[in-house]
């Protein structure tokens, strides 16, 4: 396998207030994390980086060591999550044949979670990771509950997901024939009658999506940093 990784760094932010890829955590950009784990796989081949329009040179600036060594190329996102996906797909190298997507706004992704996700490639085409849900789910009607869902068989997905590389390119190419929509890559290949596979997914694999997350972020990169 030639796996490359795409990290997705295109969000304008809205729930947190401003745009999260440069934010300082632990005394780095926050999409610098995620980076230097990714690059540090043998496995991973090559990044790609993908910004909000404009602003490539800036964060080009924040990835620094192997991770800006194996910086293949910076593209400018598009107007949705999916658009920016496809075109960082297609800026993959030659050659490339299995690819991981990452969120940025997971600075936490730990060497063991990237390593659990390129292995089940191994087997499969397409994975994502999944954490089963702990909390009592309901749903919310006019402020009030509805009913109570069955969390038996229910799970959060993470990122990094991992694809072969023609089943990913396909998937998204089809949605936007059919203007199939979805904030979410796994998706857009169930939606071509395709296996999606799941592996363990990390509680510290969180997504920083508010200002409250950045204390809880810090708090596990610290760690990280310290050995514990």
């Amino acid at each position: 396998m030639n796996v490359i990784a795409l990290i997705m760094a295109a969000g304008a932010g809205e729930r947190f207030g401003t745009r999260k890829q440069t934010t300082v955590l632990a005394g780095r950009a926050m999409l610098a994390w995620s980076a230097d784990v990714l690059a540090a796989s043998p496995r991973v081949s090559a990044l790609v980086l993908v910004t909000p329009p404009a602003e490539e040179d800036t964060l080009r600036a924040a990835i620094e060591g192997d991770a800006a060594r194996k910086l293949h190329a910076v593209i400018a996102g598009g107007a949705t999550r999916q658009d920016s996906v496809y075109n960082g797909l297609e800026q993959a190298p030659a050659g490339a044949t299995h690819v991981l997507i990452h969120d940025a706004a997971r600075p936490c992704l730990s060497a063991a979670l990237r390593d659990r996700v390129v292995d089940a490639l191994a087997t499969h085409d397409a994975v994502v990771p999944a954490m089963p849900v702990t909390d009592t789910l309901i749903r919310d009607v006019d402020a009030g509950v509805d009913a109570i869902l069955d969390r038996v068989h229910i799970a959060g997905v993470q990122t990094p997901q991992a694809f072969r590389l023609d089943l990913i390119r396909r998937a998204h190419r089809e949605a936007r024939g059919r203007g199939f929509k979805s904030s979410d890559d796994g998706s857009l290949v169930l939606a071509l009658g395709e296996r999606v596979a799941t592996v363990a997914g990390e509680r510290t694999n969180l997504k920083v999506t508010f200002r409250d997350d950045v204390v809880i972020a810090e708090a596990i990169l610290k760690n990280v940093r310290e050995g514990r």
